[in-house]
C-alpha cells in the first residue's frame, strides 16, 4: 500500500509540474480558417499553410481545412500532396461536398477523371435538389450552383473530346454532356463555347459559329460596356456574368480557328486591357494577324515583337510558342525588309520627340 501512494503522490507532482497547467489552449479553429482564407485571398499561401495544417493538427477530419489545403497545393503545383487530402476528405465525407470530386477529377485523366466528376455530379444534384425551396433572398447560392453543375458537365464532354475519344460511345455521351450543361444553365457561355469545340472537331463549321456566337451574345456586350466605363453593368455579377481570363484565352483561339477574326480581335484587345504581360495574348494577335496575308504583315510583326519583349521582360523563353514567334519574326522581316525601316524610322521619330520635349523642359528651368 505504501508503495502504490508513493507512486501516486509522484503522479500528482508530475502533473503539478509539465501536465494541464503548461499544456497550450487548443486554438480557435474558426479563427484559423479565417485568416487562412485571408491570406488565400491575397495570395500569401505561405501564411495560410501553416494556419490549415494547425487546424488538421487539431481535428483530423476538418474537411473544409484540407480542401483549402490542397487546393492550395494545387496552385502550387504539389498534384501529391493534393490528391492526399482530396482522398482523405473524400473517405471522411463521400456523399456531402461536390467541389473536391470536381478537384480530383482535374488532377486525374480519363476513365479515372470521369469516374470523380459523375460522382461530384451526383452529390451536386442532391444539393440542387434540397436547395430547391431555398429563400428568395438565398437565391445567388443557388445559382452557382446551378453554374457549377454546368461547368461539370462541360469538363465531362472535353474529356470525351480528348482523353476518352476512342471510347464506346464517346461521341453520344460528349453530345449528350453538352446537352445537360445548356440544360442546366441556358446562360453559362462555356457550355456554348463548348458546344461549338464539338462542332469543330467534326468539322461542322457553320454549326460551331453559330454555337461560338450564343457563348459571345451571352457576356461579349457587357463587357465591351465595362470597357467604356459605362458604369450601368458594373453592379451585375461579374463572376457569373464574363468567363475567365484563360478560358477567353482558348475561346480566341477557336474563334481564329473559325476565321472569325473581328470577333478575336475584341475578345483579344480586352484582355490586354486587363492584364499586358500575358505573352500568349500577344502572340495570338500577331498569328491571327499573320494569317490574314501580307498586308496584316506589319501588324503581325507589331504583336509578335510585343510578345518577345514580355517574354525577355519575364524571362519565359520556354514556352512552346516562343521558338514559333522567333520563326515569324524572322520571316516577316526577311520577306518585308521595310518592317524593320519604319520601326527605325519610327524610333527615331520618338526619340527626337523625347529629345525636343527635355529641351523645352530645360528652357523652362
Amino acid at each position: 500500500m505504501g508503495k502504490s501512494k508513493k507512486k501516486q503522490k509522484q503522479r500528482t507532482s508530475n502533473e503539478g509540474s509539465s501536465g494541464i497547467f503548461d499544456a497550450k489552449p487548443a486554438p480557435n479553429l474558426d479563427t484559423l480558417i479565417e485568416e487562412a482564407e485571408a491570406a488565400i485571398d491575397s495570395f500569401s499561401y505561405e501564411e495560410a499553410i501553416p494556419k490549415l495544417k494547425d487546424v488538421l493538427k487539431f481535428e483530423q477530419n476538418h474537411t473544409k481545412a484540407a480542401e483549402m489545403l490542397s487546393g492550395i497545393y494545387i496552385e502550387l503545383c504539389n498534384y501529391d500532396e493534393a490528391q492526399d487530402l482530396l482522398k482523405h476528405c473524400i473517405s471522411v465525407s463521400p456523399d456531402i461536398g461536390f467541389s473536391k470530386y470536381f478537384s480530383m477529377g482535374q488532377l486525374t485523366d480519363g476513365e479515372e477523371s470521369l469516374s470523380f466528376y459523375n460522382k461530384g455530379i451526383q452529390v451536386l444534384q442532391k444539393e440542387l435538389e434540397n436547395a430547391e425551396n431555398i429563400n428568395p433572398s438565398e437565391d445567388q447560392g443557388r445559382k452557382t450552383l446551378v453554374r457549377s453543375l454546368s461547368e461539370a458537365y462541360c469538363s465531362v464532354a472535353e474529356i470525351y473530346m480528348t482523353d476518352c475519344c476512342f471510347a464506346e460511345n464517346s461521341e453520344e455521351n460528349c453530345f449528350s454532356a453538352i446537352e445537360n450543361s445548356i440544360q442546366s444553365d441556358p446562360s453559362n457561355p462555356e457550355a456554348y463555347h463548348c458546344l461549338a469545340n464539338f462542332h469543330l472537331v467534326k468539322e461542322q463549321f457553320d454549326e460551331a459559329k453559330e454555337a461560338v456566337k450564343k457563348s459571345l451574345a451571352l457576356w461579349l456586350p457587357h463587357h465591351e460596356s465595362l470597357r467604356d466605363g459605362e458604369t450601368e453593368d458594373a453592379s451585375k455579377d461579374i463572376e457569373n456574368l464574363i468567363p475567365s481570363y484563360e478560358s477567353r484565352i482558348q475561346l480566341s483561339k477557336l474563334l481564329i480557328e473559325l476565321e472569325m477574326y473581328d470577333e478575336a480581335t475584341n475578345v483579344l484587345n480586352g484582355l490586354i486591357e486587363e492584364d499586358d504581360e500575358v505573352i500568349e495574348v500577344w502572340y495570338l494577335l500577331g498569328w491571327m494577324n499573320y494569317c490574314q496575308g501580307d498586308e496584316y504583315k506589319l501588324n503581325a510583326h507589331f504583336y509578335l515583337k510585343k510578345a518577345k519583349e514580355v517574354s525577355d521582360k519575364l524571362g519565359m523563353d520556354d514556352l512552346d510558342y516562343i521558338s514559333h514567334i522567333h520563326e515569324l519574326l524572322e520571316e516577316i522581316e526577311a520577306k518585308f525588309p521595310q518592317v524593320l525601316e519604319e520601326e527605325e524610322e519610327e524610333e527615331g521619330w520618338k526619340t527626337d520627340i523625347a529629345s525636343d520635349t527635355e529641351e523645352e523642359e530645360e528652357m523652362d528651368v
